[in-house]
């Protein structure tokens, strides 16, 4: 199997297991702990599929900052759009666990400007709430794979 194919099973697989209703109602039924809130601006570009990229920080609860990235895919989307996501992140028992592929299932529609959300949870169990601001022209049916790489 040709690498890019195989990076795309791995990721279509890893998001079937983060968004399966099992694993989302085990998250959701727990109380989660305020560990920290994150801020980002993210762009993306769509046809069907489509890629997203960007940066953020991290500011956990006792004030230590972080940065990091943000990459990933998505499909079913079509436009070009940049958003502004502020949220809440829980489950974070050390940084490191903050790093990760995050699956996130959003549906959303912006013309020149718009508001929305979503859930996202990586590997290591690590929850984000995020809510959006976003301009440009975009229409979002999609499952949306999310990789964020901690700063140096």
């Amino acid at each position: 199997m040709h690498h890019g194919s195989q990076r795309l099973m791995i990721l279509l697989l890893t998001l079937a297991w983060l968004m399966s209703p099992v694993t989302l109602a085990s998250a959701v039924d727990q109380t989660p702990t305020l560990a920290g809130t994150v801020s980002m601006v993210v762009n993306s570009v769509a046809l069907g599929p489509g890629v997203e990229w960007g940066q953020g920080i991290l500011s956990l609860s006792d004030g230590t900052q972080y940065r990091f990235t943000v990459k990933g895919l998505e499909a079913g989307g079509v436009g070009a759009a940049q958003a502004f996501l502020h949220g809440h992140v829980y489950h974070v028992t050390k940084v490191a666990d903050f790093a990760g592929l995050y699956g996130a299932v959003d549906i959303g529609f912006t013309v020149l400007g718009g508001q929305g959300g979503m859930a996202m949870r990586n590997q290591h169990g690590v929850l984000i709430y995020l809510e959006s601001v976003e301009s440009g022209v975009q229409l979002t049916l999609s499952v949306a794979g999310i990789e964020i790489l901690l700063q140096p």
